[in-house]
């Protein structure tokens, strides 16, 4: 049946009158049959019935028994080492960025000279990421644990403790992650100062004041690391007493929170 029109557009000439109640019954079920009609078509055609995938493609398997095979981009990633200033990176490039991680570029860039720090956040002219961070590097952490055991009480200047660096490293400034404390602490007398050193040279001490004990009768010790110091590979690190003549303290640990830098 052909569908009636009353008016004159597009679809062509109109009746020019109003349809009959069965002409408007009859359009209706026109349009029906016809949709009846494609989704019978698409019920019988060719349509995807699976998909499977490998590492390099993926593959649509369809219902007529065909398939088509698709090539999967491959990233490529290429290890440059550090980053640097003024450096020329391209996409693709992986870098390792000392206290950060493993980062990939994005996007071609040269780095900006010195003094100028790295900046993972850093985007090109149009607002563009730079770097994504790809991993942590869980080995940066360098503690050097150390344990001195027997009294406290020594003359100043004594040394405790000595280690050469076997890498290079920094010691960071200030008291995070860096612990100290006497197995038997200070109920009375004189304070306990002790004198961090690098290559002789005093870079920070430790305190362990009069009282304050714990309950098992130890004391923990405050730090004071002014600035942040770097050692070269074949430094020594040190602990030597500058003040310490109270007997009764004894079992002395520190922990030194140093960070390599050769990653």
């Amino acid at each position: 049946m052909t569908i009636v029109y009353v008016t004159t557009g597009a679809w062509g000439t109109g009746s020019g009158t109003p349809n009959s109640a069965a002409q408007v019954d009859g359009n209706f079920h026109d349009v029906d049959q016809r949709i009846v009609a494609l989704n019978a078509d698409l019920a019988d055609g060719k349509r995807i019935d699976t998909v499977t995938y490998t590492d390099t493609s993926m593959t649509f398997h369809f219902t007529d028994g065909t398939t088509q095979t698709i090539p999967l981009p491959i990233a490529v990633v290429t290890y440059v080492g550090q980053w640097m200033n003024s450096a020329p990176y391209a996409r693709g490039h992986m870098v390792s960025v000392r206290g950060f991680g493993m980062f990939q570029v994005l996007i071609d860039h040269v780095t900006p000279p010195l003094p100028a720090a790295f900046d993972p956040n850093a985007v090109d002219g149009s607002g563009n990421p730079l770097y994504s961070f790809w991993m942590p590097l869980y080995d940066v952490n360098y503690d050097a644990a150390i344990f001195v055991p027997g009294s406290a009480q020594r003359a100043a200047g004594e040394l405790l403790f000595q280690a050469v660096a076997g890498r290079t490293m920094n010691l960071p400034s200030g008291n995070a992650h860096a612990y100290a404390y006497l197995d038997v602490g200070i109920a009375s007398g004189t304070s306990i100062i002790l004198s961090i050193q690098k290559n002789r040279v005093e870079i920070g001490t430790v305190t362990f004041a009069v009282g304050g004990l714990d309950a098992a009768g130890g004391k923990a010790g405050a730090f004071n690391i002014p600035a942040t110091v770097d050692f070269a590979e074949g430094d020594t690190y040190a602990i030597r007493v500058t003040q310490s003549n109270n007997a009764t303290p004894s079992g002395l640990s520190v922990t030194l929170p140093f960070l390599r830098t050769d990653i």
